[in-house]
């Protein structure tokens, strides 16, 4: 079964500015997972199963390319929110590997280390500006009522704003902040 993603792996390189040298493999499993968690949320189930489709048909309207790559303009598009959610969470991933009974992290002769407050500083810039980006998402939406009638339709309306900037969720009239570890709390109730 394949897994039909919104971004490749070099959209998401090119947008957060990822170096070249990252391994795919490092980061291709989060493209999905923020799909599901930080897009959908976003613009709605219904919509975003019908944005999937046009993609996996390749026969996206020119509002649904729009609402993809941006208008040129003011406006940058999901795929920009999509990258930098990518980048945040695989940040991790790309500082650290997994063996068999180990976890290590990298180190090289002509690099020094970062510490975890290096590490949780870069990582928090990386979801700021995922947070933006999808702020951008939704106000074009918004903006853009009449024309996205299905994106402003639909919306997750059980989230909770609980005070912690990392995520968003698109409501009738409101933007609401959530974090990641919101959601997961709330998808197990």
């Amino acid at each position: 079964m394949s897994i039909l993603l919104l971004i490749n792996e070099q959209e998401v390189k090119d947008i957060t500015g990822m170096s070249e040298n990252i391994d795919a493999s490092k980061f291709r499993h989060q493209i999905q997972v923020c799909q599901d968690i930080y897009i959908k949320a976003a613009i709605g189930e219904t919509c975003y199963d019908e944005l999937l489709d046009s993609v996996e048909n390749e026969d996206p309207t020119a509002l649904e390319t729009t609402l993809l790559d941006g208008d040129n303009r003011s406006f940058p598009g999901l795929k920009s929110a999509l990258a930098w959610w990518v980048y945040w969470r695989a940040f991790p991933d790309m500082w650290i590997n997994e063996g068999n009974a180990t976890i290590q992290k990298r180190t090289s002769d002509k690099f020094e280390s970062v510490d975890m407050e290096e590490f949780t500083m870069k990582r928090k810039e990386a979801e700021n500006v995922a947070t933006e980006y999808t702020n951008y998402l939704i106000k074009y939406i918004k903006k853009n009522s009449d024309t996205y009638t299905c994106y402003v339709c639909e919306g997750l309306t059980d989230l909770v704003d609980e005070g912690i900037t990392a995520g968003v969720a698109f409501e009738w009239d409101e933007v609401s902040t959530l974090s990641e570890s919101s959601e997961i709390l709330r998808r197990e109730r």
